[in-house]
């Protein structure tokens, strides 16, 4: 996480005294501690595959990424024998120790390749999914901008069900987007969210938190963002400073965003009027905590009436039952087990919540 010297508090939270940035998985009990130690341990190899690959021209690959695997999985070991060894544990905490680890090997971002690539490969289909977006009714066009959010965020490799996915080449959005669990979702507020986006001039101001690259920001929230432009929203687009997971970056967001522009006049105009800006988040994780965001993204984010949380890292496991003074929508696809169970829910369900202010 990246520490200002002084807490960030988001202007939004609506009551910074009883705010916990693990509203879901506070990792209190045995049985949570043992679930989330065993995903994380189980995710290590991951991350040691991706080192080797990131750094195949270093003649000291291997030792890096034994040197990440030894040191995570003493951590843990640790954590198995004490919860406390580190503090309070929670998954923050968890992806934290990770995220020194990889810092002390020097390795800054092992998914960047894979980012890259699944960007491009989703900016082919962006064309066509604006133009059948733009055809759409007005009373059909909101689900399914929604619904493309939860067929882009299984493109998550933080989670071993959609790595194995990923890796034998069957995530796919339109197959993702037919099979999604029919309403109502396991967590359904949609109807409340359109009541209220489908008046007139519903919001003057929206902060975005964006998740994962590819399809998830480049099919699902990229549209979204298009549709509240077209409503005079002023948007402000956040993303992780540093890189986290598959997490797109905000230097990524900036380029990504910079090309759309030249595909796509409302983005065109949106950034030459600033109706839509782009401000790092101050996050490096694939978690959020709201009061350790960026000042700049605190000063920015001052008499927003909208905020959207996507993904599940950060509308799920770190702030599904925070309050915010706005509007609140949190969008995600739910890709662990822990987090379906307390949610009553399959693994692959959905969640959309809308809280009004």
């Amino acid at each position: 996480m990246i520490h200002t010297s002084t807490n960030t508090i988001l202007p939004l939270i609506a009551d910074v005294g009883s705010y916990h940035p693990n509203t879901i998985n506070m990792v209190k009990n045995a049985a949570a501690r043992d679930y989330w130690l065993n995903v994380f341990d189980n995710h290590t190899h991951t991350h040691h595959q991706r080192i080797l690959d990131t750094l195949d021209d270093a003649t000291d690959a291997q030792q890096r990424a034994d040197a990440f695997s030894e040191h995570f999985n003493n951590i843990l070991a640790e954590l198995r024998a004490d919860h406390t060894a580190h503090g309070p544990i929670s998954i923050i905490k968890l992806c934290q120790l990770r995220r020194q680890c990889l810092l002390d090997q020097n390795v800054l971002d092992p998914y960047k390749s894979i980012k890259d690539d699944e960007n491009a490969t989703a900016l082919k289909l962006l064309p066509d999914l604006l133009t059948e977006i733009d055809a759409l009714p007005q009373p059909d066009r909101w689900l399914t901008l929604i619904q493309n959010c939860f067929a882009g965020n299984i493109f998550d490799l933080g989670c071993e069900a959609t790595i194995n996915l990923y890796n034998s080449g069957e995530i796919d959005f339109h197959k993702t987007r037919q099979q999604l669990q029919p309403r109502p979702w396991a967590v359904d507020n949609f109807d409340n969210f359109h009541s209220k986006i489908t008046q007139p001039n519903p919001y003057n101001k929206a902060v975005l938190f964006v998740d994962n690259a590819g399809a998830d920001i480049v099919l699902g929230m990229i549209p979204l963002t298009r549709e509240l432009l077209r409503l005079n929203t002023q948007i402000i687009l956040t993303a992780n400073t540093h890189p986290a997971l598959n997490d797109i970056t905000h230097t990524e967001l900036i380029d990504l965003v910079n090309h759309i522009a030249t595909l796509d006049p409302i983005f065109a105009d949106a950034l030459d009027s600033q109706q839509l800006t782009l401000i790092p988040s101050g996050n490096d994780l694939p978690v959020i905590d709201m009061t350790q965001i960026s000042p700049e993204l605190a000063d920015a984010a001052q008499n927003a009436d909208l905020l959207i949380i996507e993904g599940m890292g950060r509308a799920l496991e770190t702030n599904f039952d925070t309050r915010f003074t706005c509007d609140t929508l949190k969008i995600a696809m739910i890709k662990e087990q822990d987090v379906a169970d307390l949610l009553n829910a399959q693994l692959y369900n959905v969640a959309c919540r809308f809280d009004p202010a």
